[in-house]
């Protein structure tokens, strides 16, 4: 695995180089965690926190400006329920900390799992309105496409690694203008235990596809799973 760290440090560099003369552009680390309890019935609830410093920043105000900043943290429950074994539906609230004002988030959710021969391949269909003091109401749509690909074996057992990938475009409509951001990440997990997991990788997100100021983010991302 320390060849992998390797190639993600130097990935990690490249693009921050590739990028530093970028008008809107920043990058920063990006941990998570996720409990998970499970109920009978298929039923759950789902706590997440999700938490972004920013160390490195090439904006039109903070311009080659490397930095350790808070950017946001996000606090996240939702309670999800399974419509037939590859099937869910999911509603869940949202709160994120930031600079200015606070915003909360209200968030629906259908999501369909298939495996084929050891791939997963995961749908997720989401839309969520989101409130913020000050600022017109945010609608989005938003949808992800996400494979997971044992690395050992057609099945995954604990204490190996597995490969995940996914794209998630989201389309969002405030104050009478539309946006598009894209957001794709590329991860490798370990199962520790059958109710553990640990991921590690890169999340890269671009946005303002169509007002002005083309953006790009770069985050190293580490996330911790827990379910029960």
């Amino acid at each position: 695995m320390r060849k992998f760290y390797l190639t993600i440090f130097l990935l990690l560099v490249s693009v921050v180089t590739s990028f530093a003369q970028e008008r809107q552009f920043f990058t920063g680390f990006f941990p998570e965690a996720t409990i998970t309890k499970n109920f009978k019935n298929d039923q759950k609830i789902l706590f997440k926190i999700e938490h972004q410093d920013v160390f490195y920043n090439n904006s039109d105000d903070q311009r080659d400006e490397i930095q350790f900043t808070h950017y946001r943290t996000d606090l996240m429950g939702f309670y999800d329920f399974k419509l037939n074994p590859t099937k869910s539906v999911a509603f869940g609230v949202f709160h994120r900390i930031q600079e200015g004002a606070n915003a909360n988030r209200i968030i629906q959710q259908f999501a369909s799992v298939n495996r084929l021969r050891g791939l997963k391949l995961a749908h997720r269909l989401r839309t969520d309105q989101t409130f913020t003091k000050g600022e017109s109401l945010e609608i989005r749509l938003r949808y992800r496409i996400a494979t997971e690909i044992p690395l050992s074996g057609s099945s995954l057992d604990p204490g190996e690694h597995y490969l995940v990938l996914s794209n998630e475009p989201i389309f969002s409509f405030q104050g009478g203008e539309f946006e598009i951001e894209n957001r794709l990440v590329f991860s490798i997990g370990k199962l520790i235990t059958s109710s553990q997991k640990l991921q590690w990788g890169l999340d890269y997100r671009t946005d303002k596809f169509i007002q002005e100021g083309f953006r790009t983010r770069l985050w190293a991302k580490v996330g911790y799973f827990y379910s029960f």
